[in-house]
């Protein structure tokens, strides 16, 4: 894979060593194991995962999502960069779509990371750490359901998705997904998404920038989920 700075990063961040040796580079080792892929917004990104494959979302955002009988799509969980994917093999009630124009994604053989966990203590630490991170998200997306009213459950849920995305010292985030996507990964209806963060930035909780950029200004927001 072309090791653009934005590559080169984004493994350094997730690998993290805590004894760095310049001779031994595991991010550049993943890089150059890697097959980088580029999808449009709501592109199927089954293919992904399709026959085994490992693979971490780069830039962009992924949902996974299942259809009910009566067509409506629910969505199961989202994968923002850095989030990894394809741990479990593929199961067919599930469906995988690119969320936005630039969503990029590292591809790995298993056999791939295998040889590269096993030559490198930090790319297997980084995968057991990344299969917890996956069962961590669906926890805590069942307390962000378990909240009562719909109000709960988006307060619940920006201030889950402002831990997974804002950068450091700062209250803002660039939500990936649309009000649409919100909805559905709640099981309400849209509208209601809607009204509710119209409530939040009435009483001062948010600040909306435009309808995706969201700045949470009140602390309770998050100390409460």
């Amino acid at each position: 894979m072309q090791q653009s700075p934005q590559s080169v990063e984004l493994f350094r961040t997730l690998l993290s060593p805590e004894f760095p040796d310049a001779e031994v580079d595991p991010s550049a080792a993943m890089i150059a194991a890697a097959r980088e892929t580029r999808w449009r917004r709501n592109q199927s990104c089954d293919a992904v995962i399709a026959r085994g494959s490992v693979a971490c979302v780069l830039a962009g955002a992924v949902r996974k999502f299942a259809l009910r009988p009566s067509g409506q799509r629910q969505i199961i969980d989202l994968l923002v960069a850095g989030d990894f994917l394809g741990f479990a093999p593929a199961d067919p009630v599930f469906f995988l779509e690119a969320v936005s124009n630039d969503t990029r994604i590292a591809c790995f053989t298993r056999d791939e990371i295998d040889r590269l966990a096993r030559r490198y203590p930090d790319v297997s630490a980084l995968m057991q750490k990344c299969a917890t991170d996956a069962i961590r998200r669906l926890e805590h997306h069942l307390l962000v359901q378990s909240r009562i009213t719909a109000r709960e459950k988006v307060q619940a849920y920006l201030a889950e998705m402002g831990r997974r995305l804002k950068p450091a010292h700062t209250k803002a985030i660039a939500l990936p997904i649309t009000r649409y996507d919100i909805a559905d990964h709640l099981g309400i209806a849209v509208e209601t998404v809607s009204r509710t963060i119209t409530v939040l930035r009435r009483r001062g909780s948010i600040t909306l920038r435009t309808p995706r950029d969201i700045e949470i200004r009140d602390p309770a927001m998050l100390s409460d989920c």
